[in-house]
């Protein structure tokens, strides 16, 4: 196929494609993809022309027992929209296909099928985009920065990294197990399972490098969860995706005459921005019925919309975790936040209110009236939340099973955990005994607790497969989190369709499991809860493309709390953990601390699928990149709500980025209603500090003010009015000193009631 040829065209397939003897040019609106058959290498551009990444086609398949020897491609062939590559002389005398599939938005890889010719060997790992150029197979994929959200449970490893640093590392893009001395500690942010980078053209020193020469941003991310531990590494300046599956060790992946799949595939993005490539691989998996947002009922709309107040800072400050936790302590916290003058919508109970890991309740001894208590939270109007680690076993025997049936090592002996000392086994999820058993478990525990909200704790103790495998081999790695979360929520659900179930995730692949999104756990941000919170936020707010809203808990002081709870109003319900009786920085919650977690709860809206935009983004910067000052919601193509600062978080001003409110402190306001907020006429307004907001609407006659203080009273604030602009003085305080907690905004349209929703 010689020459130029338009391909299939439509909604998802508009590629312009041109074949040689050896090399195949697509372009689509957003990009230009070029591969050369000698040298195997593809190159992406931009809309622009600038190169986004670069990288080998082939990938690496580390055998057991024969030396990796990089295949020889022997041809090619492209049918309307794939490309299809042979290699022969794979590891000496394998084959290997590869398929690359185009659409207008997106480049899919699909897994690669791998034959021996009858040749029995047991693949260790793959990996992904591999340069063979020192000799033996290294990361491969070349762009001038990398973009790893949660590539560590610190900020110390920020998410966006220089490819001129060098570093020699692996990090975790799937579940984030800690049992790895070789592999970064993941936590917050696991699984991700998607990656991004950008490149610069020429020197990043030399005039416009970081406006013209800037290119747009690639995201690579799954299409499905493999079977096996996802990790991304880096070396010399270059990345790949690496999967290990560790058949030397469980013999579930032999090489034989048969073709085999390694692995699954994935889809790459082009954007302008990385958070923009991360926003176009979700909708690239919504657009192929890969990932479908759920539906909410209103009852479950109403508990994700709720504020939350988590015991764990407080159990954590006051020495009562774990086996420390008692009834008088859980009291002792519930009434600290009563007498605070917080309003939590749900009250979530961490761990360790069980007695024995496994059993799913409570400890008679420890808590000798913890149902009398949860009917009192409920009766008090609030919802009930309960911290579980369903997959933790203390006792194989409290549950008729033996040794056999927990997570085991490649000896046969049972893996075990542990917490702060108190060490544990781990259910092997692929046993019909064990689920049968798991099953009526989560089963009776919904049925006697009734819990609204679930915190699901556990991937991140699911061992790497180096350490331990489920008995069902093909149920290893990544594929072992998804089948307990199916399990065990699928089991919740039975019972109360409605629950919501929280947890650490970015990767859409969950999306029909997780139906909230946890910051926690940032106990390593110390000093910078606020700064960490906003760039979890920047990442995490993207799931909302996908239907999961993100929940913003504070860290373990109280010194930035407002700010992160301002931050998250955008996204999902605000919460806290925090220590009412001293903390890690001996701070305490002001009386405004507490009047704004109420007024911002009470601006939290409840549609879970919407779109946020970062209106003041920092991108590069290693100490500042990944964050944004302000934001704004959209659902649909309404803007319902804005967060809005005057500065970054480094201090330095921001331009004009929208053009509706201005104000001087940081400011949510929020629709009301279901319209937007250029067409509302019922807003919220939170301000975190005194100030004078301006809001310009030319379709008002008239706006009213109201302050909704925390001792329950409402005054009017005078407004005033100017060619279409609404002036009114915001303070921290009514006349009497009250905290004001939240300003009601009333809009009387006039005869101009028309205009743009979308700025």
């Amino acid at each position: 196929m010689n020459g130029a040829l338009e391909a299939r065209s439509g909604a998802r397939h508009a590629v312009q494609i041109r074949t040689s003897h050896e090399s195949v040019t697509v372009s689509g609106p957003a990009f230009a993809w070029e591969w050369s058959s000698a040298t195997d290498l593809f190159r992406i551009r931009d809309a622009r022309g600038r190169v986004v990444v670069e990288a080998p086609l082939q990938p690496a398949i580390l055998l057991a027992e024969t030396p990796p020897v990089r295949g020889r491609c022997v041809g090619f062939s492209f049918s309307e929209d794939r490309l299809e590559v042979a290699y022969d002389g794979v590891n000496g005398a394998d084959r290997l296909r590869l398929c690359v599939r185009f659409d207008e938005a997106s480049i899919w890889f699909p897994a690669p099928e791998y034959t021996s010719g009858g040749r029995g060997d047991e693949v260790v790992s793959v990996m992904a985009f591999a340069d063979w150029s020192t000799g033996c197979p290294e990361p491969g994929m070349v762009s001038d920065y990398l973009v790893h959200p949660g590539a560590s449970e610190s900020s110390v490893l920020g998410p966006v990294i220089p490819a001129h640093l060098g570093l020699d590392l692996t990090t975790w893009l799937g579940r984030g197990s800690n049992d790895c001395d070789d592999i970064v500690a993941a936590q917050w942010g696991l699984p991700v399972h998607y990656f991004a980078g950008f490149s610069i053209e020429g020197s990043m020193c030399e005039r416009g490098a970081l406006t013209e020469r800037l290119s747009a941003s690639f995201c690579l991310g799954l299409s499905a969860i493999p079977p096996g531990d996802l990790l991304l590494r880096q070396k010399r300046g270059r990345t790949s995706p690496l999967l290990r599956v560790h058949s030397d060790l469980w013999h579930h992946m032999t090489t034989g005459a048969q073709s085999i799949e390694l692995g699954t595939a994935w889809v790459l993005t082009i954007a302008p921005t990385y958070d923009a490539a991360v926003r176009g691989y979700y909708r690239a998996l919504r657009r192929s019925g890969i990932v479908t947002p759920r539906s909410r009922s209103p009852r479950q709309q109403e508990t994700l919309s709720r504020p939350q107040f988590n015991t764990w800072g407080a159990q954590c400050a006051a020495g009562t975790a774990v086996e420390h936790f008692t009834q008088d302590a859980l009291e002792s916290i519930y009434a600290d936040v009563g007498s605070s003058g917080m309003r939590p919508g749900v009250f979530v109970i961490d761990d360790k209110w069980e007695g024995e890991y496994g059993l799913l309740e409570h400890d008679p001894d420890r808590f000798p009236r913890f149902d009398e208590f949860l009917q009192r939270v409920r009766a008090d109007g609030v919802e009930v939340g309960l911290w579980a680690a369903f997959l933790r076993c203390d006792d194989p025997a409290s549950h008729g099973l033996g040794p056999e049936h927990m997570l085991c090592d490649p000896s046969g002996k049972p893996v075990l955990r542990g917490n702060q000392g108190h060490t544990y086994y781990l259910f092997d999820v692929s046993q019909d005994e064990v689920r049968a058993r798991l099953t009526d478990l989560a089963q009776r525990f919904m049925r006697r607790y009734r819990p609204n909200v679930v915190k699901f704790d556990f991937g991140y103790e699911l061992p790497a497969l180096v350490n331990a495998a489920p008995r069902n081999r093909a149920w290893g790695g990544e594929l072992l989190l998804v089948k307990a979360l199916e399990l065990v929520i699928g089991a919740m659900r039975a019972v109360d369709p409605d629950v919501v179930v929280m947890y650490y995730n970015l990767s859409p692949l969950l999306a029909d499991h997780i139906d909230l999104h946890s910051t926690d756990d940032m106990y390593l941000n110390a000093d910078e809860y606020h700064l960490e919170a906003n760039r979890r936020l920047f990442f995490s707010s993207l799931l909302g493309e996908v239907g999961v809203p993100s929940y913003g808990s504070g860290g373990y002081d109280w010194l930035q709390m407002a700010d992160i709870w301002l931050d998250t109003v955008a996204f999902g319900p605000i919460g806290s953990l925090g220590s009412f009786h001293g903390d890690p920085r001996d701070s305490s919650a002001s009386d405004l601390d507490i009047a704004r977690y109420n007024g911002l709860a009470a601006l939290t809206r409840r549609p879970t699928t919407f779109s946020v935009e970062p209106l003041a983004p920092a991108y590069l910067g290693g100490s500042s990149g990944a964050r944004s000052a302000s934001w704004a919601r959209y659902e649909g193509d309404r803007l319902t709500a804005l967060v809005l600062r005057s500065t970054r978080f480094d201090g330095a001003r921001v331009e004009r980025s929208q053009d509706l409110v201005r104000t001087t402190v940081p400011t949510a306001i929020v629709s009301r209603t279901a319209e937007g907020l250029h067409h509302t006429t019922s807003l919220g307004m939170v301000c975190l500090g005194p100030t004078v907001v301006t809001l310009t609407r030319p379709d008002a006659e008239a706006v009213s003010a109201i302050a909704h203080a925390s001792d329950g009273s409402a005054t009017t604030v005078p407004v005033d009015h100017e060619q279409g602009a609404f002036s009114l003085r915001v303070d921290e305080r009514m006349p009497g000193g009250a905290p004001i907690e939240w300003i009601e905004l009333a809009i009387v349209l006039g005869q101009n009631a028309s205009g743009p929703d979308v700025q």
